[in-house]
């Protein structure tokens, strides 16, 4: 790797929208630990944080971990063990961001993502470029529910334009949308 900025995701839990544009916090979802871990190795990530202020949550995370990380689970799918490595849980966005300026000597860059249209962007081209060079770390931010709240996306740096395909339709699943960003920024671009 050299010389290039470590990257980080996160999926936060909170603060995110409901349909009706109320702010809650969403219930941790199984499948979102195993296929985002999964991806976020295969392209390099140092930690996936996970996000969640509800104890419970926070419990369910820490168990689907333990269980791919002792025992069983690790003789019965040791690759699945490799992606729980990287997975860490976190009760606010603060306590994840301490830990990566700790391990870095500085604070992340804030990226978050979004499918709405923003003012505060940075092309996907933009930030491939800047992963290539020396400099503070990345901090992916993907959310769950509908999306960010208005507030919480001008607190980050920047955000990256919503993911667009070739029809009208735009509602992804965050773990499909956290593979087709990490392709697109660190994906390699040899391949025939």
């Amino acid at each position: 790797m050299g010389d290039r900025r470590a990257l980080y995701v996160a999926l936060l839990h909170h603060p995110v929208l409901k349909k009706d544009r109320e702010v809650i916090t969403t219930s941790l979802t199984p499948i979102d630990l195993h296929d985002i871990s999964r991806t976020c190795l295969t392209y390099g990530v140092k930690e996936y944080g996970v996000i969640n202020p509800l104890p419970t949550m926070q419990y369910l995370a820490r168990r689907v971990t333990e269980f791919w990380h002792a025992g069983f689970g690790k003789e019965y799918n040791p690759t699945r063990w490799d992606a729980f490595r990287i997975v860490g849980v976190y009760g606010i966005l603060d306590e994840f961001r301490e830990k990566i300026e700790k391990e870095n000597g500085q604070p992340p860059v804030l990226v978050a993502t979004t499918a709405r249209k923003w003012e505060k962007t940075i092309g996907f081209g933009e930030l491939r470029q800047w992963l290539t060079q020396p400099g503070p770390p990345i901090l992916l931010l993907f959310g769950t529910g509908w999306g960010f709240t208005e507030e919480f996306l001008r607190s980050c740096d920047w955000v990256l334009p919503p993911i667009t395909g070739t029809g009208e339709y735009n509602h992804l699943s965050v773990r499909a949308a956290v593979a087709i960003i990490l392709d697109r920024l660190v994906g390699n671009r040899n391949e025939t």
